[in-house]
């Protein structure tokens, strides 16, 4: 990640409890415990800290808290957790949850964000889905396990707003975000639910155009938006990319688009990044300037 003033060494907690919720909800349901692990500076804060809370990505299917470093031949991404850990190491406080997948059955709830969930993009999906020898989901299944994911991260960060005296947060300064599945369900709680996130870090996020219109809309103020996207990403992502940050900027949103120049789903922290209007950088660069510049010094 960018260079920084003064560096931390980093305390990590792992497993700490934030929540319940149900999941094999077809047929015996139970309650399935959700867990985050803290990564923050190993030094006395001296006043409250800002925070990221980040979600990781694997299609609703795969990856972990630990770890979701994926990718296809040379093309991998930064895992969530360095992400987290080079975010403590800047100063901030910052946690990696876990959250339902689609095979657990989990229950969708009740605080719907997908409009239309017949026209949930699936080709991913069925992709990670045949990797791990699942058969086809149903449109039914997926859109629990979205709606699911959203619910688990409502409530970290519910949890750690409520706990922020105990991790030295600033509870006015939590930015939410992730990678993929991640990023998408961070927009989703953001701009669906209402979450009052001081920011959303989008990493090959993606929100469909009937959802923008309905949760993105003018006259709201809304939280400040990071937006990244491999030039060759995910076919409904980069297809999608250009009509979010139109939309965007035209309800008055405040945000930043970027580009990873040649880059699939799949790219680290330290990629080349262009902006809609021209600007250069890298991606830890530009996403810590945006981090410092939203929730001000750790």
């Amino acid at each position: 990640m960018g260079a920084t003033d003064r560096t931390f060494d980093v305390k990590v907690t792992r497993d700490v409890p934030y929540g319940s919720a149900r999941v094999a909800v077809s047929t015996t349901p139970k309650e399935r415990v959700l867990r985050l692990d803290v990564y923050e500076p190993a030094a006395p804060a001296g006043g409250s800290r800002a925070a990221l809370i980040l979600a990781f990505g694997g299609a609703f299917h795969r990856g972990s808290k630990e770890t979701d470093e994926f990718g296809e031949g040379e093309h991998r991404n930064t895992p969530i957790p360095t992400y987290c850990r080079e975010f403590a190491r800047r100063g901030y406080v910052a946690f990696s949850i876990d959250y339902r997948l689609v095979q657990e059955d989990p229950d969708p709830g009740d605080t719907p964000v997908i409009g239309e969930p017949s026209k949930i993009p699936r080709s991913r999906v069925d992709h990670v889905r045949g990797l791990l020898g699942l058969p086809p989901a149903t449109m039914q299944m997926l859109w629990a396990g979205i709606e699911a994911a959203c619910d688990d991260m409502v409530k970290a960060f519910r949890f750690v707003e409520s706990h922020s005296k105990s991790y030295g947060v600033d509870p006015a300064r939590i930015a939410v975000g992730g990678f993929s599945a991640g990023a998408r369900t961070s927009l989703n709680a953001v701009y669906g639910e209402r979450l009052p996130a001081a920011a959303v870090l989008s990493l090959s996020g993606y929100m469909a155009t009937d959802d923008l219109q309905r949760h993105v809309a003018m006259g709201r103020q809304l939280p400040p938006a990071f937006l990244v996207t491999g030039e060759n990403d995910l076919d409904y992502i980069a297809g999608q990319a250009q009509n979010t940050d139109r939309h965007f900027s035209r309800v008055g949103v405040p945000h930043e688009a970027w580009t990873v120049p040649g880059a699939t789903h799949f790219y680290p922290a330290s990629s080349p990044i262009v902006s809609e209007g021209g600007r250069r950088s890298t991606l830890e660069l530009a996403l810590n300037d945006f981090v410092q510049r939203t929730l001000g010094s750790p």
